[in-house]
């Protein structure tokens, strides 16, 4: 999708689809340097890698939304943990809005490490859903993930039509593993 975005660009906007193309290096180069680290990464290494992706993203989708509450960055977290729920918020969300809204927000709770990413797109049906794997691979293998790096875990609350939210808790004395 990136590259089509790119093909288009370099008609209508050749600076631009230089930029994307750069903005995608740096994404795929940080990809590969997450699926080579055996642990967890600190927190605000995976927030830049979302970062970068979202840059691409606004490209094609200007009409979406990303906003920051970041309170605790203090922990780790297993790599491509927040990136790929971001992306689900994203494609299966928002992308269909009008004005739609994703937001990462980190806190520290009382026992744990929270990260929450919530959106205001379609929503839908949880029911037998991302809870037990289903075609939700994604969102299974970062549960699996934080369950087995660092004793995390995901839980995700959705109405359809009105949004989702996926909870991430880990808990404080696990996060550096």
């Amino acid at each position: 999708n990136t590259l089509s975005t790119v093909q288009a660009m370099c008609e209508t906007d050749p600076s631009g689809a230089k930029e994307v193309v750069e903005k995608f290096g740096i994404y795929l180069r940080q990809n590969i340097d997450s699926l080579n680290q055996p642990g967890l990464i600190p927190l605000r290494k995976e927030l830049e890698h979302t970062r970068v992706y979202t840059e691409i993203e606004a490209v094609r989708f200007p009409r979406i939304r990303i906003e920051y509450e970041i309170e605790d960055v203090g922990f780790s977290v297993p790599a491509l943990t927040v990136q790929p729920l971001k992306e689900n918020a994203i494609r299966h969300g928002v992308r269909i809005r009008k004005n739609g809204l994703v937001t990462i927000a980190t806190r520290k709770g009382d026992d744990c490490h929270e990260i929450i990413i919530r959106d205001n797109g379609k929503g839908f049906s949880v029911r037998g859903a991302p809870e037990t794997g289903g075609s939700h691979i994604g969102i299974q293998n970062v549960r699996e993930r934080l369950h087995n790096l660092c004793g995390g875990t995901l839980t995700i609350e959705s109405a359809e039509g009105s949004g989702t939210c996926v909870t991430i808790r880990i808990p404080r004395g696990k996060e550096r593993l």
